[in-house]
C-alpha cells in the first residue's frame, strides 16, 4: 500500500492535474529531440538509440521504483519525480549551444529515470484513492489526462519547432512541467515506513507467482514494442514523407485525442462486464496488425485512420492490465505489480525505437514498422497462453510482509 493516509477519501484531482502536466511538457521536448538530434547531423539510429536508452532506464526502474513506492508514500516520490521532469527539460539547451548531440544522453538518461519513479507512485496512488468498484473508471480518467497531456506536448512542442527552433521549445516544455510539481504538492501526505531491501525480492517474487500479473506484463510488452516503434520514429517517418513538423505533431495528438478520449468509457466497460485478463492479449495482437501496415502509408487521412483505430486497441489493452493488476495483487504490493507492468511496457518502449531505427536506415520505415508490429503480434500470442482461464482475483497465497494491510 502507498501508505495509511492515502485512504479511499484521497483525492484524485492533483494526481491528474500532475499528470496532465508532467506528461505535456515530456512530449514536448520529446518530440524535438529526434529532429535536433538529425539537425545536429545525427542519423535515425542515434535518434532511436536516444529515445532507447530513456525507455530503457525507464523500464528497468519501474519494478524496484515501485517497492520503494510501496515503503516511501506515493506523495514524496511523486514530488521527486516532477522537480526532476522540470529541470531535466532543459539539458538539451546545453546541444543547442555546444553543437553536439553529447547533452541528449544525458537528457535520455534522467528523463527516463523521472519516469520511472512518477508512474507507478501515481498508478499506485489512484488505485488505493479509487472505490474497488469503480476502479476502472479512475484509471480511465487518470490515462485520460495522461494522454491529453502525450497529445498535447507533441503538438505544442512541434508548433514552437517550427515559429523559434530548438531552444524555445525545451522552455517551453519545462515550463510546463513545473505545474506538475504544483499538483503535487495538494497530495495527502503519506506514511513513510523505513525500506527494507532484503524483502524487496520477497515482494516482487509475490506478485510474478501470480499468471495473471504476469501476462499482464506480457501483453504490456507486446504493446510496448510497436507503441515505442510509433512513438520514437514516426516523426523522423513523417517528415522523410514531406510532412511539416507541425503536422507530425497533430497527427500524434489525433492519436493520444482518441487514446485519452476512449479511456473513461473504456473503464466503465471493464468495470461493469467483467472483462477478462486474456482480452489484453486480443488488444495487444490487434495493435501490432495495425503497426505493421502504418510505414506503408503516406497520405494524412490513412495515418490518422490508423492511429485513432490502432491506439483504441492499446487503450483497451493497458486498461484492462492496470485493473487486472490493482484487484490481483495486495494494496501492500499494490505499487510493485504497477511498476512491473510499467517495466514490461517500458521494455517495449525501449526495445521498438532502435530496431526500427536500424531496420529504416537499411530498407526503409515500410519494413522498419512491420517487423516491430510483427514482433508485438508474436509476443501477445504468447501473452495470450499465459492468461488463457485467469480472473481478476488473486490465486496464490502471498507471504506475510509484517505490516499490517489485511489480504484482501
Amino acid at each position: 500500500m502507498s501508505g495509511p493516509a492515502a485512504s479511499r477519501a484521497s483525492p484524485l484531482w492533483p494526481a491528474y492535474l500532475a499528470t496532465y502536466a508532467f506528461w505535456v511538457g515530456g512530449w514536448a521536448a520529446f518530440i524535438a529531440m529526434p529532429l535536433h538530434v538529425v539537425e545536429l547531423g545525427g542519423t535515425a539510429t542515434e535518434a532511436g538509440l536516444l529515445a532507447t536508452i530513456r525507455a530503457g532506464l525507464q523500464a528497468f526502474l519501474q519494478l524496484p521504483v515501485g517497492t520503494l513506492t510501496d515503503a516511501w508514500g506515493t506523495r514524496r516520490v511523486l514530488l521527486i519525480a516532477t522537480v526532476a521532469n522540470a529541470v531535466i527539460n532543459l539539458l538539451p539547451l546545453l546541444a543547442v549551444a555546444g553543437g553536439t548531440t553529447v547533452p541528449y544522453y544525458a537528457w535520455a538518461v534522467a528523463s527516463g529515470a523521472a519516469s520511472a519513479f512518477f508512474l507507478p507512485a501515481v498508478g499506485a496512488y489512484v488505485a488505493q484513492s479509487a472505490a474497488p468498484e469503480s476502479r476502472g473508471s479512475a484509471f480511465g480518467w487518470l490515462t485520460l489526462f495522461t494522454h491529453t497531456g502525450v497529445a498535447s506536448g507533441p503538438a505544442i512542442g512541434g508548433l514552437v519547432w517550427e515559429w523559434g527552433g530548438p531552444a524555445p521549445t525545451f522552455l517551453v516544455a519545462s515550463a510546463l512541467g513545473l505545474v506538475a510539481l504544483g499538483a503535487s504538492l495538494f497530495l495527502p501526505d503519506t506514511e513513510r515506513r523505513r525500506v527494507r531491501f532484503a524483502r524487496l525480492p520477497a515482494m516482487i517474487g509475490e506478485v510474478a507467482r501470480q499468471r495473471a500479473i504476469v501476462g499482464s506484463w506480457l501483453a504490456a510488452l507486446a504493446i510496448g514494442v510497436p507503441w515505442g516503434a510509433v512513438s520514437g520514429m514516426f516523426p523522423l517517418f513523417g517528415t522523410g514523407i514531406g510532412l511539416g513538423a507541425g503536422t507530425v505533431g497533430l497527427i500524434l495528438a489525433s492519436q493520444s485525442l482518441a487514446n485519452g478520449a476512449s479511456r473513461v468509457p473504456l473503464g466503465r466497460l471493464i468495470d461493469r462486464r467483467h472483462v477478462p485478463p486474456v482480452a489484453a492479449a486480443a488488444g495487444a495482437a490487434g495493435y501490432g496488425a495495425m503497426v505493421m501496415i502504418l510505414g506503408l502509408q503516406d497520405t494524412v487521412p490513412a495515418l490518422v485512420a490508423i492511429m485513432v483505430a490502432s491506439v483504441l486497441m492499446l487503450a483497451f489493452t493497458l486498461m484492462l492490465v492496470q485493473v487486472t493488476i490493482s484487484e490481483v495483487a495486495r494494496p501492500n504490493v499494490r505499487a510493485t505489480g504497477l511498476g512491473g507492468y510499467g517495466t514490461s511496457l517500458s521494455s517495449g518502449l525501449a526495445v521498438g525505437p532502435i530496431l526500427t531505427g536500424g531496420i529504416a536506415d537499411a530498407a526503409g520505415f515500410g519494413w522498419g514498422f512491420g517487423a516491430i508490429g510483427a514482433l508485438g503480434v508474436l509476443t501477445a500470442g504468447v501473452a495470450a497462453l499465459v492468461l488463457r482461464g485467469m480472473r481478476r482475483r488473486p490465486s496464490i497465497e502471498v507471504f506475510d510482509t509484517g505490516q499490517t494491510t489485511p489480504h484482501r
